[in-house]
């Protein structure tokens, strides 16, 4: 028997586990946004209408690979969240010091 042949069993195997909790996921969703679509009619108990909790925005990782992914694409996000709060940052210094530039030169 082949090595190689039992890594490539495994390799499927998780590339089925993969599609498998995807194919959850969604059918959970669809459940999700038909419940949602219902729930102003549920809060007759309540002045105000429960605020729903959010689903989740992908699967499940249940693969390391896939708990990698997840956590490059978090990193990424901050990453450019990050650069982007630092630029408005940097523009509103910019704005002010200009704005004082003007207002502090002296006239006559």
């Amino acid at each position: 028997m082949d090595c190689e042949l039992v890594r490539d069993y495994r390799k499927a195997y998780e590339y089925k586990q993969e599609y498998d909790n995807s194919m959850l996921w969604l059918q959970g969703l669809y459940v999700y946004k038909a419940m949602e679509a219902q729930r102003p009619g549920w809060a007759f108990y309540g002045k105000k209408a429960p605020k729903p909790s959010a689903y989740e925005e992908k699967p499940i990782a249940i693969t390391k690979q896939l708990q990698q992914k997840y956590a490059a694409e978090r990193t990424k996000m901050m990453a450019r969240q990050f650069r982007e709060k630092l630029h408005r940052k940097n523009q509103n210094l910019n704005k002010s010091s200009e704005e004082g530039g003007k207002h502090g030169e002296h006239q006559g």
